[in-house]
């Protein structure tokens, strides 16, 4: 709880009720301590000390200003790529969903069943010079720009992780024109609750798999081809950004552009678990063609983007995972999982407990 600081001066010889009536702003700085207090105590240690005469009006004017003033439970810091502040809590970073008009972000918001889910192709340099609107924080989804989904082929050139847990792509056409790209984190509460859940899954997973985790500023994949829906953010330094502040967000598919529009995650990573729906138990099963699993687990998330528990999983040969989970306590429901290689995301699903 953030402490508030309060210099308290004593009077070295008693004033008459006179003197008293008329030392409305000063006081004899005879002797001085330094009381360091948590704010409830010091309100109250406030109210006694101006019923005693401690403190002049303008000092106790000031401690009350003071003590009305929001109780502060964050460090605010700076904004990430996202426009989201980032923050600590207790000592403990925030990193799972954002707040800047976070139910657009997640296709949760009122006007989601505006949105025009037929994609219309687009350049990147036409979507960098589409017409958008005075971008606000906390304005409502704006047709036409913010209810059209877009199909665009482009390249990813830089991906970040980002303090609320959206992936954030650069995405390029190859010359000057760059637009912004992002995917937000299944796990996290509002984006678990997502309609559109499974596509944020399957997103991530595409670039789990071929792209390092962390933040990568020279990606070096082929050409993709990418869907999301239309987003303007109000600009805030973010890398990337286009100049009219479109964005794609969140994004809904990738795929590599190939004859088929088909890209198969098999060739990297084969994943298989089941039973699905569980009864008593489910079998995780993970191969890696690259050979690069090292220290691995298995996290549960409730549809709250809680977490329920997580467990170190063994793997063998550096290229194959193989775990059992057992029902034990697990309520039935449906539950997001993360495949978790040295602490990165390797692959994300839902799984569904009877």
């Amino acid at each position: 709880m953030p402490k508030l600081k309060i210099t308290t001066t004593f009077a070295h010889h008693k004033r008459n009720e006179q003197n008293q009536k008329n030392a409305t702003n000063t006081h004899t700085p005879m002797n001085k301590e330094m009381i360091t207090l948590g704010s409830k105590k010091a309100l109250t240690l406030i109210a006694m000390a101006g019923t005693l005469g401690l403190f002049s009006q303008h000092a106790l004017a000031q401690a009350a200003t003071q003590q009305t003033k929001p109780v502060q439970t964050e460090q605010v810091k700076d904004k990430d790529e996202d426009g989201e502040e980032e923050a600590e809590r207790d000592g403990r970073a925030i990193n799972c969903g954002g707040t800047e008009r976070w139910a657009q972000k997640t296709l949760t918001d009122a006007a989601e069943n505006t949105i025009n889910f037929t994609p219309v192709l687009q350049t990147v340099q036409q979507l960098a010079g589409l017409t958008t609107p005075t971008p606000s924080t906390t304005m409502l989804r704006t047709a036409p720009v913010e209810t059209t989904t877009y199909i665009t082929h482009c390249t990813i050139t830089e991906k970040r992780a980002e303090t609320d847990n959206d992936y954030h792509l650069v995405l390029t056409d190859g010359g000057a024109n760059t637009i912004i790209g992002e995917i937000p984190d299944p796990t996290c509460a509002t984006a678990a609750s997502s309609p559109y859940v499974n596509q944020f899954i399957a997103a991530r997973n595409f670039i789990d798999a071929h792209i390092a985790s962390g933040n990568v500023l020279s990606v070096n994949i082929g050409a993709v081809v990418i869907t999301g829906v239309g987003f303007v953010d109000p600009p805030h330094g973010q890398t990337g950004v286009a100049p009219n502040n479109f964005e794609l967000h969140p994004i809904i598919n990738i795929v590599f552009e190939t004859a088929t529009g088909i890209e198969d995650l098999s060739k990297t990573l084969n994943v298989t678990v089941g039973p699905n729906p569980m009864t008593t138990s489910m079998v995780f099963k993970a191969t890696s063609t690259l050979g690069n699993l090292g220290t691995c687990s298995l996290a549960l998330y409730d549809m709250l983007g809680e977490i329920v528990k997580e467990v170190p999983v063994p793997v063998m040969g550096n290229n194959t995972i193989e775990y059992t989970l057992v029902k034990d306590d697990l309520k039935a429901g449906i539950y997001l999982y993360r495949l978790k290689n040295n602490g990165a995301p390797l692959y994300e699903g839902k799984i569904v407990v009877q």
